[in-house]
């Protein structure tokens, strides 16, 4: 296995929860995409990665019924106690074959959490993707653009490369970088695909901290 266990993901939130803290990036992520599902009207939606829920909760918030899917146990575990009537969570590692039948979402949305994995993982995943969405169905996600490695690297010296864009972090952690060329060669097959390079910038200094790849793409 070249990504982070499980084991890390469930430190990573407990850590949190023990200083009073979520891991939540607010509006940043879901506020992009409301328009567009509004306008698909879509219902039925899974969030792949969902952390500790926050963004499933603010899709039910407008009217989405949502299912939240995560490796960490303990990420869903504070995710239900925080539940609405329109929500579901799911325990699974979205690395392997997804416990979901063929085209049972409106959509999928994905935010910051499919770039830990190795190439062929990732296509994978894709596909597991395209598999499980609808006819006429959306796939919305945020990942690491290639133009974040060098400002994650003043953050987080990489270990080692694994693989091209590819790295190894200090605390275990894999961190895939993405380019525009490389997306769009994985999300071959979707009929109209939009990418937008997002700067994220620091609160306090306003400078670059992080730059991601803004997908949409249609089936």
């Amino acid at each position: 296995m070249q990504y982070a266990p499980t084991i890390h993901w469930d430190q990573v939130f407990r850590t949190y929860l023990r200083r009073g803290e979520d891991l939540d990036w607010g509006e940043q992520w879901t506020g992009a995409f409301a328009p567009i599902l509004h306008t698909r009207h879509v219902q039925h939606l899974l969030d792949l990665g969902c952390g500790t829920g926050n963004d499933v909760l603010r899709l039910t918030q407008h009217g989405y019924t949502v299912v939240g899917l995560d490796h960490s146990r303990e990420a869903v575990q504070q995710a239900a106690t925080k539940a609405a009537s329109r929500a579901a969570f799911l325990v699974a590692d979205m690395a392997a074959p997804l416990p979901l039948a063929n085209a049972c979402f409106d959509a999928v949305m994905s935010n910051v959490a499919m770039h830990f994995f190795d190439d062929a993982r990732t296509r994978a995943l894709f596909a597991e993707v395209r598999r499980i969405v609808r006819p006429q169905g959306l796939f919305l996600f945020h990942v690491n653009a290639l133009e974040d490695r060098p400002l994650r690297a003043k953050r987080k010296p990489p270990v080692r490369e694994i693989a091209p864009n590819y790295i190894l972090e200090t605390d275990g952690k894999t961190m895939h970088f993405f380019s525009a060329a490389y997306l769009r060669e994985l999300l071959t097959g979707w009929g109209e695909v939009h990418l937008k390079l997002i700067e994220i910038t620091a609160r306090t200094t306003g400078e670059p901290f992080k730059y991601v790849w803004r997908g949409v793409a249609h089936a």
